[in-house]
């Protein structure tokens, strides 16, 4: 009961003050934009930035990371392979995988391993979450991206000879290239993770801005996803809603516990944080990810919601059969 009345009720109340916001027009249509905007743009690249800036790489023990990412990434893949062979679109079924396997790691993880485990415990889902959003959104961004400059190529023509086609490509290759690493969620990924790996510490102003910019990030993208609701008919989304809610919340745990059991055999407290990060339920960056490419926007909306609402039973009972 405590786990759901200080940490999973927090997000539920603010996705639900979005909801009201929308409904009552305290936010238009055009206002939920801008919000949207000034998220992707100015404070999730902040909050991305300032946490892998500040990651320790040098003192984190890899067993938990090792355990969660060699069940995620296949499952990802996965899924995937799955939605485009029932005929999804590659950006459908990208962001479809993604709320398979994208966990709420900061806004629920940090408080809930905290709480649970204590330091050592958090330092190993910092093991997780220093590449999370390095490798899932950007492994989504290619995707969605290569898909879509290979359909502008078939619009635009092919090449009459081999050699025309072959530098028509490489130009393609390099405008995905340039996309995907200026992207509003990789690139700060990336520029923490190589100021990371310098050493070097963040000037404290500039700290205390990532830091205060970093904390409007996830209650904005609740309201944001809550707004959201009110804007779609979620009745047609609540069945692939509740499929993407039982992958994550059920078969995401057990194969990272599997694996960490049976394949790495870890010790308890890396093997309970693998298995409770992969049981958290679906990111608010999926969302973002959602609007940012205009695809499966309702479905994910009442995804983030209906997992969040899952976890207040899913949690517990995956607690107890951790202890």
């Amino acid at each position: 009961m405590q786990l759901f009345y200080e940490i999973v009720l927090p997000v539920i109340l603010i996705i639900v003050v979005g909801f009201a916001a929308a409904k009552l027009q305290v936010i238009s249509g055009a206002g939920v934009q801008s919000l949207f905007d000034a998220t992707f743009l100015i404070f999730t690249p902040a909050l991305l930035f300032g946490a892998m800036a500040r990651v320790d790489v040098a003192h984190l023990s890899p067993g938990a990371a090792f355990s969660y990412y060699l069940a995620t990434v296949p499952l990802f893949a996965a899924a995937l392979v799955a939605q485009r062979w029932r005929g999804r679109s590659v950006s459908t079924a990208t962001v479809r995988s993604l709320g398979v396997v994208f966990s709420n790691t900061v806004m629920l993880g940090i408080p809930l391993v905290r709480m649970l485990y204590g330091e050592t415990g958090l330092a190993f889902l910092l093991t997780i979450i220093a590449v999370h959003a390095l490798i899932f959104l950007t492994a989504a961004t290619l995707a969605i991206e290569l898909d879509e400059a290979a359909r502008n190529r078939g619009e635009t023509g092919a090449a009459t000879d081999a050699g025309s086609s072959r530098r028509e490509l490489l130009s393609h290759l390099a405008r995905v290239a340039r996309a995907a690493l200026l992207h509003p969620v990789v690139l700060p990924i990336l520029a923490g993770l190589a100021w990371a790996l310098l050493g070097l510490p963040l000037p404290v102003p500039i700290d205390k801005a990532l830091a205060t910019m970093g904390t409007a990030s996830s209650p904005l993208c609740l309201m944001l996803l809550g707004a959201s609701l009110a804007q779609f008919d979620l009745r047609r989304g609540l069945a692939a809603a509740a499929a993407l809610t039982a992958f994550k919340s059920l078969l995401h745990p057990l194969l990272v516990w599997s694996v960490g059991r049976f394949v790495l055999q870890l010790d308890a407290l890396p093997l309970a944080v693998a298995t409770l990060t992969a049981a958290l339920p679906i990111g608010a960056n999926v969302y973002l990810f959602a609007q940012r490419y205009q695809a499966e926007v309702g479905v994910i909306s009442a995804g983030v919601m209906m997992s969040t609402l899952f976890s207040g039973l899913s949690l517990p009972v995956v607690l107890i059969l951790l202890r």
